[in-house]
């Protein structure tokens, strides 16, 4: 089979883009399985103005197809709005997030772009033959916003390539705390920086590292600086590739990224595959990928005390550490991108 997956979003992992990595790790799944994948993004020369580039795109893809021979067209998010109508290629919608719930933790320009975009999500999801999300809590989420029967929705999980990321080793006492994202208000990571603050007198040795880029990096670094956190919290931003933050997964001893808002959160694949411990919170789908009391602690959303208590739990508790981060590594298996693939091609032929 002939797959076109239309992207107009992030295209590196490394800006803090896990639709990037979901799509990347699925085409690469598909190709084992022997089929021709092929990912079709904004030109480079497009405009910089991410938001701009995406709506050309999505104008300019139409034709496009129609001249090109695929079997199957997904278009990812608000991506391929104007193609269910204009070929007659199947098509099917994937919404790895859904836009109408992440504005709703959001703030002035931004959350004026996301209900635009979610406007466009919803045209996109209500006309395609079949919608595929990532969890129960998109699932039902998209009936809701976008009035979409359930009968059409159909649940194909992210995944992650576990060949790639090798067995960890022994991990010693150490105290480094990291957070992958890309840099929302609806990450709540200012109530990390928090919370690290005040679990410092007690573990002077730890230290926060935050690798991601977006809209709250200044605001950030300036509340860490406020805090007196000085050297023991970086704000690294983006790195140059995806190796350099793969590195970090395997040098850091737990993972905490206390989001309110995650259509799934591939980051925590990656950090039970590093065989890291979580700390994150009950909030929309989290509790479906990280298991509570197994993989890590999950506590109550924007609950800095309760966020410092879990910390504090884990960095005071190598051996609990272990087995949670052990048990990560075994219970990330199901994800892994072949058992995935075979799940979105059963969707993908009406079985």
């Amino acid at each position: 089979m002939r797959i076109a997956f239309l992207d107009s979003w992030l295209q590196q992992v490394a800006e803090g883009s896990g639709t990037a990595a979901a799509i990347g790790g699925l085409g690469r799944a598909l190709r084992v399985h022997g089929h021709h994948v092929a990912r079709i993004s904004p030109l480079v020369a497009w405009p910089s103005n991410l938001t701009l580039r995406r709506l050309l795109f999505n104008l300019y893809v139409p034709a496009l197809l129609r001249a090109l021979p695929y079997d199957l067209i997904v278009g990812v998010d608000i991506d391929g709005v104007l193609v269910a109508r204009r070929v007659t290629t199947p098509y099917i919608c994937s919404i790895k997030g859904v836009i109408a719930e992440e504005l709703q933790h959001e703030r002035g320009q931004v959350r004026h772009v996301l209900w635009l975009l979610s406007r466009l999500e919803r045209i996109n999801a209500r006309q395609a033959p079949i919608v595929i999300t990532t969890s129960h809590y998109c699932r039902v989420s998209i009936q809701r916003h976008y009035g979409v029967p359930l009968e059409r929705i159909h649940l194909v999980p992210e995944g992650i390539d576990l060949a790639s990321w090798p067995t960890p080793l022994p991990r010693h006492d150490g105290q480094t705390i990291l957070c992958v994202a890309r840099q929302y208000p609806r990450k709540h990571i200012a109530d990390l920086i928090q919370a690290f603050a005040r679990i410092r007198p007690r573990f002077p040795a730890a230290r926060l590292v935050i690798i991601g880029d977006g809209p709250e990096h200044i605001n950030l670094r300036t509340l860490s600086n406020q805090l007196g956190l000085g050297a023991s919290c970086q704000l690294l931003g983006a790195l140059p590739d995806d190796a350099a933050v793969k590195e970090w997964y395997y040098r850091a001893d737990l993972f905490c990224l206390p989001s309110v808002q995650e259509g799934f959160g591939i980051v925590f694949l990656e950090a039970m595959a590093a065989g890291l411990p979580i700390v994150a919170t009950t909030a929309a789908a989290i509790p479906e990928v990280v298991p509570h009391g197994q993989a890590g602690l999950l506590v109550p959303p924007a609950d800095v005390p309760a966020l410092a208590e879990a910390l504090t739990t884990l960095l005071a508790d190598p051996e609990l550490r272990r087995r949670y981060g052990t048990f990560g590594r075994e219970y990330v298996t199901r994800f892994d991108w072949m058992r995935v693939a075979e799940q979105f091609l059963g969707v993908a032929r009406g079985h």
